[in-house]
């Protein structure tokens, strides 16, 4: 056995079953090979919960509370009996019993008094501890490795706040001192528990078993303070709530107290403050896997292991309450601080978090929401004159919270921290409620509403350790544009996780009667297979509340659908701070009241909405009048074919042929909806206009732009399509007659569209040879932009206008200008 002497502290996960309790002797027979140990264990797995449990059960007169003992008597029986056998069990399980037997009598004795002290507590509490002390000092021996129990009430000296005790630590020490002095076999403490000067049992509250651990180090001037559990060290934030979390090999003291305290579950808050006025070092490592090499805590990380990030990591507390105390007589008049904090103090309130206003105005606390009424009531009582005067308010108190801190040392002196930390949580409608940093620069602690806790934690943990951002699509709609926006960005993914360091994940597809959901990303080689029926979440309402319930961070609501429906709810996402890409022309052509309601929501919004293939499909129109506008052009005139079936059906009229038989060849190559009616109508064209319009700051509804159908009055009934289609020859001697006039005064024509001096108007016209509108070929379409910078030379934006995969691709390159901006 070697010289030097370490602390092995076990924690409840570490021991739940025989079969970890093996484990954990494993690991002692290989340290023992090398050091003198000192173990510290906590009670197994859930027995707190159920000590707690029959306590509770006890006082409130259930007599359930002896089903309770009996399960606490079962499992540390049946453990026992799997891991010794002969005398052995004989022995400890007589031992559980008498353990059992005096807690038994103590819960008996709460049942008929019906009243539960913190003392009585304090005592049923500490048989955990006592009985796994018992089981895992056991183990050892029959393992062949001499060891005793040592109780913990021998060595650790406390006060008389039983619940959650002080430790004295000088009267802790020289009781340490003598009771390990010398020792050969290795001794098994239980942590957690203390005495009162008196020999009263006190608690060092949950999690005490690490601030043990820690006190014994320091007395023994231990080498190292090993915490075994069951995670394999100190994360950058919670592995549980954000996915992509990583180990972090070293921390410092400091920032170990910093996230311990503001929520981080590996480490007591207190267990690191012994260790390091000690200077010695504390070891995370995990039982389940001892060949991780776990997170190391000391005075400064090596230097070749310095970070460059500024932020070490994240941690969080998800329920707290404000306490806010405000009024103009707290201005400028000394003490009242000092009253607040000393009043808080006299009753064991313990304070999570401090924000005071420079104005001294107002004085912000957070505490733990089984305080609150107490706090609130003890503090009124306190400032009750000032309150009678009305120089302070009532106390207000704010549930439902949640604390998130962002620590690091090398966040000091590193500017921007903050802007990055804000602008993240700003962009994803994050609200804070109120903020702390301290002058060390090493913690900014802000409050945010529970339901946003996860998202919070994974935005900024995105946006301060990785290089490779996520964004999060919903898509509406499964037709002919989101199977080709689906193939495109399962095409190009990897090649934006390259070039790029972003990450399209679609975590939702839906239509009227389907839907398929991942937040970890939805298979798109295979997202068909993945659709099941909407058998509960009917109709876009519901797919909206699935998607507020996962409160992703940098979300995106892809609408690829031509539902009115659909449209009607984006203001409700863009209030919710998800952004909006969409191809569904029903929102922003809609209603003047809807399209009202979707420029406030942008207003009021950190969301974006963009909707360039509404106009041109794949052309850049609505990004190019943006872009005239913002730069201060005036627009005389905006001119164009926006339709690709007309463009087509006129382009080839200008070749000669008859107008019904154009259409005909049209229908049959698919150009066409499968009546072609709907696209001869001019009301896809007349809706493209009106955004046109609109965007340029023309109060205009649908019925406001006039514009020509192609479709004869007589034939606009429910004719049906072959029908219409053999009568529509009725028409074709006004178009050749149209086309020869034009043709002798050097013209020729078109359906083309004109927005000037606010109105709207689309038909038949005759444009000279010379015009962009007359050199159209194939589906093309054509916006002309007539303004004070191109009056001479208009601005022309030409190009396929129309299909799936180029349509598919507007809405692609929207995604990714909403991903720049998020991420």
């Amino acid at each position: 056995m070697g010289t030097s002497m370490k602390i092995y502290k076990f924690g409840g996960t570490s021991l739940g079953t025989a079969g970890r309790i093996k484990k954990v002797a494993d690991i002692l027979a290989g340290a023992l090979q090398q050091d003198k140990i000192v173990v510290v264990v906590s009670a197994i797995h859930h027995v707190t919960d159920l000590l707690l449990d029959a306590a509770t059960k006890a006082s409130n007169g259930e007599r359930s509370y002896c089903a309770t003992l009996e399960e606490l008597e079962h499992l540390h029986l049946s453990i026992a009996s799997e891991l010794f056998s002969g005398p052995l069990l004989d022995e400890v399980g007589a031992a559980i019993r008498a353990e059992l037997s005096d807690l038994n009598n103590i819960a008996q004795g709460v049942f008929l008094l019906r009243e539960l002290s913190e003392k009585s507590l304090a005592l049923v509490m500490s048989f955990g501890e006592r009985l796994s002390a018992r089981i895992v000092s056991s183990c050892l021996q029959e393992r062949g490795m001499a060891s005793f129990t040592l109780d913990a009430r021998k060595l650790i000296v406390t006060d008389s706040n039983y619940a959650d005790a002080r430790v004295d630590m000088h009267a802790s020490v020289l009781q340490i001192k003598k009771h390990l002095a010398v020792f050969d076999r290795v001794p098994v403490v239980p942590g957690f528990i203390a005495a009162a000067p008196d020999g009263t049992v006190t608690t060092l509250g949950r999690g005490g078993s690490d601030y043990t651990a820690s006190i014994l180090g320091a007395a023994l001037s231990a080498s190292e303070i090993w915490i075994w559990s069951d995670v394999d060290g100190f994360f950058s934030a919670d592995p549980k709530r954000v996915r992509d979390a990583r180990i972090l090999p070293y921390i410092s003291y400091s920032e170990a107290m910093e996230l311990s305290h503001a929520g981080a579950r590996m480490l007591h808050p207190l267990a690191v403050q012994p260790a390091m006025k000690a200077g010695i070092p504390l070891l995370i490592k995990n039982s389940f896997n001892p060949a991780a090499k776990g997170t190391r805590i000391e005075k400064a990380t090596p230097p070749e292991m310095s970070r460059p990030l500024p932020v070490t990591g994240l941690s969080s507390i998800n329920n707290i309450v404000l306490l806010n105390m405000s009024g103009s007589g707290m201005v400028g008049v000394p003490g009242i601080a000092s009253r607040l904090f000393s009043c808080l103090a006299r009753h064991r309130i313990n304070i999570i978090f401090i924000s005071q206003a420079s104005s001294e105005q107002s004085i912000t606390l957070a505490i733990n929401p089984l305080q609150a009424a107490k706090a609130k009531k003890i503090l009124e009582e306190e400032f009750s004159s000032e309150i009678g005067s009305r120089q302070i308010d009532h106390l207000l108190i704010r549930r439902n919270l949640a604390m998130v801190a962002v620590v690091g040392n090398n966040m000091s002196g590193h500017p921007g921290v903050s802007a990055q930390l804000f602008e993240t949580l700003g962009k994803n409608g994050i609200n804070v409620i109120a903020v702390a940093q301290g002058a060390n620069e090493m913690n900014i602690s802000l409050v945010v509403e529970s339901h946003d806790e996860d998202k919070a934690l994974n935005c900024i943990h995105e946006s301060f350790f990785l290089s490779q951002r996520k964004v999060h699509l919903f898509i509406a709609g499964t037709g002919t544009i989101a199977k080709s926006l689906i193939s495109q960005i399962s095409a190009h993914r990897l090649h934006l996780r390259k070039e790029n360091d972003l990450d399209v994940v679609v975590c939702g597809i839906a239509n009227t009667r389907r839907i398929a959901m991942d937040d970890n990303g939805i298979d798109l080689q295979n997202w068909k297979t993945l659709l099941i029926p909407r058998v509960e979440h009917h109709g876009i309402e519901e797919y909206l509340k699935l998607i507020r319930e996962r409160n992703l961070h940098n979300t995106i609501f892809v609408d690829c659908t031509a539902s009115a429906r659909v449209a009607e709810i984006y203001p409700d996402l863009l209030l919710a701070n998800i952004s909006v890409v969409t191809a569904n022309k029903l929102g922003m052509a809609g209603p003047w009241p809807l399209y009202r309601r979707i420029r406030d929501a942008q207003r009021k919004s950190n969301a974006r909405f963009l909707y360039e293939t509404n106009v041109g499909a794949g052309l850049p129109i609505i990004n190019t009048l943006h872009d005239l506008k913002n730069s201060g052009d005036k627009i005389i005139s905006i001119e164009g074919v926006l339709s690709g079936t007309l463009s087509y059906i006129f382009n080839e009229l200008r070749k000669g042929g008859k107008f019904s038989d154009i259409v005909r060849r049209a229908q049959e190559a698919g150009y066409t909806e499968p009546d072609p009616r709907d696209d001869l109508s001019g009301a896809d064209f007349a809706r493209k206009f009106l955004i046109l319009g609109r965007e340029l700051g023309f109060t205009l509804e649908y019925g406001d732009v006039v514009c020509e159908s192609l479709v004869p009055p007589e034939y606009r009934g429910e004719m049906l399509v072959p029908e219409f289609l053999d009568r529509l020859s009725s028409v074709d001697a006004w178009y050749s007659d149209a086309a020869e006039k034009a043709a002798a005064e050097g013209m020729t024509i078109a359906y083309a569209g004109e927005i000037r001096e606010g109105k709207a108007t689309i038909g038949v016209k005759q444009v000279p040879l010379s015009s962009p509108v007359a050199g159209l070929s194939g589906s093309e379409n054509m916006v002309v932009f007539t303004t004070e910078r191109y009056r001479v030379t208009p601005l022309v934006v030409r190009g396929p206008g129309a299909g799936a995969e180029v349509t598919a691709g507007g809405v692609f390159a929207d995604i990714l200008r909403i991903a720049s901006y998020l991420v």
